[in-house]
């Protein structure tokens, strides 16, 4: 494997040696006289060794300049290259490709087993011995921490809102399905809090899936607030350090990913990537490949000069929508589909409480999706589609970012797509399971507190929770003083009742008017369960202890509050409870006004700025199809 930088080779070339002289005729016998004229065959052997001389040095003068021309020097490098890094590289990826699809064949059996597991024998039946099955046809998937310091798995399960469905895995995108050349999507991640960060991985990662390219993943570098104890521990991160990215790519038959590393050794390194200005075969800066706790200025400014930039694919001004199947035709009829949509276009309020169902048909859920906000499609038109390499920018002074919801942005004619999307969501980017289980030891010891407070009264240890943004946190009307904050929700918390505050705000005397009424706990009460714990993960913990509430109030614009809501959305529809049909949230609530406290008791559609919380279709009846999409995995 290369180094962090190939290093060029000598610039100083080899020039030609000094030529010996030439032979010359004996001169004849000099003459004492030193006036008299030389002789003829003299003459001419002088003028013979001048022009020799001459010849010579421009002979090495043209030698030394092609041995030290950059495009010479760079073929040269690149064949050395070729032979002591990228062969046997080559041979790592195609290993890896065997071992992918031996994975593949693997789940395939695995479903195979669960589906004849499931045959009964009944009298009359007509299905060939295979029920129609209420649920879909996988386990709910689980949660171990024995290897990451606990707890039990039966503390460990109710963190779990993910499934675990094989034919999920096998699902491919139909858009180039056919193209038999690589191509690539890279991306630069958001410049905002995790959160922020998080929502445009979630949207890119589908895009790739959806365009089917590959993923390039950026990276590990600095990020926003996540820079705790420098000295310490480690402050550079990849998303693999959050989520299971290295298996989500290798268990997808859908979706490859790969390190800007892989990526710049294969594509840039070998002169496959040309300036988009002038043509040229163009390298990454210093021919750097490993980029990994660096700067990342020159990388981004490189990536920009030699990819396509779709600078229009901007969320709230388009949807992204791609067809149900390839070719120019199908895109053609998305672009009448939102012409007729845009005939009688219709508001957000037309669908409170009133949901698309999530199988209507496509204009049907478009028009709920772009519900009087958005103006036009954003086509992954036929130039996208030939460009090598598409790279989505992060650039706030251009506005050019995906500060977005994924499902606010993307829009798949096909329904059974378009749940698979959220479904990959839910089960897929979930943080790592060393998040998930500091998590869940500290629920279970909150849970404890609360139980040994009130044994008979809250055998089950129930605790309500806030997320309460102070810190950096631009929008006012959220700033709210812990006694407004008190007003606002006491009449749905338990008085008295243990409360876990997630928060970044560090100086607890701000919370006395609510640790004066309740039995409040914070992230930091917990260092035993911390133990090992790099601090830059606790907004994550954080997030998930809050989302186990019995009543969660949070904070209105907050990401990582909107975060905590979806999480709680996913639980509702496992544990369906009261309302979930519809998406509904019951017991989760905004502290910052009457405006928006009660918003997650009622069905609304994604409505701009659409950052500002979650939306019920991100949670509401995404297992559905699960069956028929299966099927369409099989044919593909």
């Amino acid at each position: 494997m290369a180094g962090s930088t190939t290093p060029p080779p000598s610039s100083s070339g080899s020039s030609a040696s000094n030529p010996t002289n030439p032979p010359r005729s004996k001169p004849a016998r000099r003459s004492t006289n030193n006036n008299a004229p030389r002789t003829n065959a003299s003459s001419q052997t002088y003028l013979l060794f001048v022009c020799t001389c001459i010849f010579v040095s421009m002979t090495g003068n043209f030698l030394h300049h092609r041995i030290a021309d950059p495009h010479t020097l760079h073929h040269r490098s690149m064949n050395s290259f070729k032979e002591q890094h990228l062969e046997g590289h080559l041979r790592a990826d195609k290993d890896a490709q065997a071992a992918k699809r031996e994975k593949m064949a693997k789940a395939a059996e695995m479903e195979t087993k669960l589906k004849e597991a499931l045959h009964v024998e009944a009298a009359g039946d007509t299905s060939g011995g295979i029920p129609k099955l209420e649920a879909p046809l996988h386990d709910l998937a689980g949660l171990s921490c024995a290897d990451h310091g606990g707890p039990s798995n039966d503390l460990a399960a109710e963190m779990v809102y993910w499934s675990d469905i094989p034919s999920d895995a096998d699902f491919k995108s139909p858009i180039g399905a056919n193209d038999k050349s690589i191509k690539y999507l890279t991306f630069e991640p958001d410049g905002g809090g995790f959160n922020n960060i998080r929502m445009s991985l979630e949207t890119i990662i589908l895009m790739a899936h959806a365009m089917g390219r590959t993923l390039v993943m950026p990276p590990s570098q600095g990020m926003y607030l996540l820079r705790k104890d420098r000295d310490k521990q480690k402050v550079h991160f990849s998303f693999d350090d959050f989520y299971h990215m290295e298996q989500v790519g290798f268990e997808h038959a859908g979706l490859d990913i790969i390190s800007m590393e892989e990526f710049l050794l294969k594509e840039a390194m070998t002169g496959n990537l040309k300036n988009k200005t002038t043509g040229v075969a163009s390298y990454p800066p210093n021919n750097r490949t490993n980029w990994d706790g660096m700067d990342p200025k020159e990388l981004k400014e490189y990536l920009r000069d030699v990819t396509l930039t779709p600078l229009d694919w901007s969320p709230g001004s388009c949807l992204a929508a791609f067809p149900s199947d390839d070719g120019k035709q199908h895109f053609d009829e998305l672009n009448d589909m939102m012409h007729e949509v845009q005939q009688n276009m219709p508001k957000v309020n037309d669908f409170v409480d009133k949901p698309v169902a999530v199988d209507a048909p496509p204009v049907d859920r478009m028009r709920e999706a772009v519900a009087g906000q958005i103006k036009r499609l954003c086509i992954y038109d036929e130039e996208m589609q030939k460009a090598p390499v598409v790279h989505f920018m992060c650039y706030h002074k251009m506005r050019v970012r995906l500060l977005t919801h994924f499902y606010a942005f993307l829009f798949f004619e096909d329904w059974r797509h378009d749940l698979w999307s959220k479904r990959f969501v839910r089960d897929h980017l979930r943080y790592s399971d060393d998040i998930q289980c500091a998590a869940a030891r500290i629920v279970a010891s909150v849970r404890e507190r609360a139980r040994k407070r009130d044994p008979t009264g809250n055998p089950n240890g129930e605790y309500d929770s806030f997320h309460i943004r102070r810190g950096d946190f631009q929008y006012k009307n959220t700033r709210l003083e812990a006694d407004e904050i008190y007003e606002n929700s006491k009449d749905e918390m338990k008085p008295g009742g243990t409360v876990f505050v997630a928060t970044d705000h560090n100086g607890k005397p701000f919370f006395k008017p609510l640790a004066d009424k309740y039995d409040l706990v914070f992230l930091s009460d917990f260092k035993k369960e911390l133990e090992g714990v790099n601090t830059n993960y606790y907004g994550m913990i954080d997030q998930l202890v809050a989302s186990r509430g019995r009543v969660f109030f949070g904070c209105y614009h907050s990401t990582f509050t909107g975060f905590i809501f979806r999480i709680r959305g996913y639980h509702s529809q496992k544990e369906k409870t009261d309302g979930f049909e519809a998406g509904l949230l019951h017991n989760s609530y905004y502290y910052s006004g009457k405006g928006e406290k009660n918003m997650y008791e009622h069905y609304g559609a994604v409505k701009a700025p659409f950052y500002s919380r979650e939306f019920p279709t991100s949670w509401r009846d995404i297992d559905k199809g699960v069956e028929d999409l299966a099927v369409i995995a099989s044919e593909s």
